[in-house]
């Protein structure tokens, strides 16, 4: 089992890195409402939904002092305009238990789209995926994948094959968080079996989470967006999550975040590009997400805006997938 501790463990250096002062302010709000594709749930209540063994001591603290319950995030989205959103499973505090996730959504059908954790190569998986599909109206899996140096992981071994059809058959989202933080230099293999799989398995959308800059520590002319990032701007099936973690790391590494979302736009389009916030887990006032987020996005046409900050997401995420194409 991959854990998020080790997985972030560059990339929570580079955005501890980039620790601004978070101010509190009334934001104007957007001539759209906003969809947030990337917000954690849950409660200060281990008993009902216990934590994962192995929850870091320190993320404990902080969600028993901190949870983000439906209230609680519902409040934030109605003051800085923001309609609805994806749950996304909290890997660090319930790994693939999604028991909580799937409660809130179903109570919250209106406002929240479910984005469940899943095991790749686990046999139950597409039995499982098909439940949820059908029963929970999940949108998605999102999955956590270190590649070895020669790209090869979990995601794409032959043992996953079985989630990959589920998710075809469905139309589901399959979420691709990749940090090659062991391997610096597997990324790009890695996006190429990716890019291979798209091709595989059109039916299935795939969306790279953070854009993989988290794994990022040097931008370049290109932004990072390197020959396997480009080749990836060919496929119809994948899209790219632009989020509060990667303008952190753009602030650490001194790259103006406005300018690198209008390079990444121009090279993937906003019709394949989402925004979310990381509320839950990301630390700091959530109208500054927004903030940051927006003014990056001023360079963009009113019409590039809405696709980034609402209508890509709507078509991404569909509750149930988007069946067979």
């Amino acid at each position: 089992m991959l854990h998020r501790r080790t997985l972030l463990a560059s990339a929570l250096t580079v955005a501890a890195a980039a620790s601004v002062p978070k101010a509190t302010f009334a934001a104007q709000p957007a001539p759209f409402k906003l969809y947030d594709t990337h917000a954690h749930f849950y409660p200060s209540d281990p008993t009902k939904y216990p934590y994962r063994p192995d929850v870091a001591a320190a993320v404990k603290t902080r969600v028993m002092a901190d949870p983000h319950t439906p209230e609680v995030n519902f409040k934030l989205w109605d003051d800085n305009g923001v309609e609805m959103g994806t749950g996304v499973q909290y890997n660090a505090l319930y790994f693939a238990d999604n028991r909580y996730l799937l409660y809130v959504a179903a109570q919250n059908p209106q406002r929240i789209v479910p984005v469940v954790i899943v095991v790749p190569d686990d046999p139950a998986t597409p039995a499982a995926l098909a439940r949820m599909a059908k029963e929970n109206r999940i949108a998605g899996a999102r999955t956590f994948q270190l590649p070895d140096a020669e790209g090869n992981m979990q995601l794409t071994a032959d043992a996953s094959k079985g989630m990959w059809e589920a998710a075809n058959a469905l139309g589901l989202t399959i979420v691709v968080f990749l940090n090659p933080a062991k391997e610096p230099q597997a990324l790009p293999a890695a996006l190429t079996k990716i890019a291979a799989f798209a091709d595989r398995y059109p039916n299935a959308n795939i969306c790279i989470d953070h854009l993989t800059l988290s794994a990022a520590t040097k931008f370049g002319p290109d932004f990072g967006l390197g020959p396997q990032h480009r080749a990836l701007a060919q496929h119809k099936n994948i899209y790219f999550k632009y989020t509060t973690f990667v303008t952190e790391a753009l602030h650490a590494a001194n790259v103006p975040a406005k300018d690198f979302l209008e390079h990444a736009v121009g090279l993937y389009g906003a019709d394949h590009m989402v925004w979310g916030s990381d509320l839950g887990n990301t630390q700091g006032a959530y109208s500054e997400f927004v903030k940051v987020a927006r003014e990056s996005a001023a360079g963009l046409t009113v019409a590039q805006q809405k696709a980034l900050f609402y209508d890509t997401a709507k078509r991404l995420f569909v509750p149930g997938g988007h069946g067979r194409g």
